[in-house]
């Protein structure tokens, strides 16, 4: 089988990382490559760091996880909280994306809550057709192949269940999972915790690594339950139903209206360890 490539487009430089990084793995054990995008520079998520510094601090954390996951990542150069339908962030999108010529695109629901993930979602869904329009930003090379398109699934998308869905068991993934999101200490640590409204006296220190995973996993591991739980059904035709009753944890991806969208004819290329 060719390889296959993935690219999760996420509007700020932890969404790919929560919403999606045991697909990455998934991809990575064969051997494909995968691509994160963050459409935003992350810049407003801190209760007390400056835009610049929080800026820089966060390119440092996508770098790791690129490293430790062997992805490329790739933070576009626009403020947080001002992603928007422009032109000139479109053909951004479309360059990034054609040169990195994808076969599978998971992004942002478009009713998503955060502007920044809708308007991500808008993007995607505005280069979709025309990564194949030759005359369109002719600089880059337009693709010869369909690129299949899908959205994330987070917990407030849990009335969606009549789309097509994929839901891939990430148990074994978990830890590793923990560790990259665990990269991202200015947000799972600081800035999410804080605007939250948690105590930030909870916190684990640094130093207490172990501390710091466990944090992460009582506060993230409740949105793959509920995703495997959702999608018990799903996982049994997948799976078979002996090994869809052991799966405890499910990240969930499901059809976007764009062209050409997750569907039955096209998703056992895509996710051939689930077949």
């Amino acid at each position: 089988m060719s390889g296959k490539r993935l690219a999760l487009v996420g509007a700020h430089p932890d969404d790919c990382d929560i919403l999606a990084s045991g697909l990455a793995m998934r991809y990575r054990e064969l051997g494909w490559d995968v691509l994160f995008v963050s459409m935003a520079n992350g810049d407003c998520g801190h209760q007390e760091m400056d835009r610049a510094e929080l800026g820089a601090r966060r390119a440092g954390e996508t770098a790791a996880v690129a490293e430790m996951l062997g992805i490329e990542y790739v933070v576009m150069d626009v403020p947080d909280c001002e992603v928007q339908p422009t032109l000139e962030q479109r053909w951004a999108l479309l360059r990034l994306l054609r040169r990195f010529a994808p076969d599978l695109v998971v992004t942002h629901h478009q009713q998503d809550y955060h502007p920044d993930h809708r308007y991500t979602s808008q993007l995607v869904g505005d280069v979709s057709f025309l990564l194949k329009v030759p005359h369109c930003c002719p600089d880059t090379p337009a693709l010869r192949k369909d690129t299949v398109h899908a959205f994330f699934h987070a917990v407030r998308a849990s009335d969606r269940e009549d789309a097509f869905a994929v839901a891939v068991p990430i148990d074994d993934l978990w830890r590793r999972k923990l560790e990259v999101m665990a990269c991202h200490t200015s947000q799972m640590f600081e800035w999410l915790p804080w605007v939250n409204g948690e105590d930030m006296r909870d916190i684990p220190p640094a130093s207490d690594a172990e501390g710091r995973l466990a944090f992460i996993d009582e506060r993230r591991r409740p949105i793959f339950t509920l995703a495997a739980d959702l999608y018990r059904d799903r996982l049994v035709e997948l799976l078979g139903a002996e090994r869809a009753r052991s799966v405890k944890l499910a990240e969930v991806y499901y059809a976007a209206p764009f062209p050409t969208s997750l569907s039955e004819r096209n998703y056992r290329v895509l996710f051939p360890f689930l077949c």
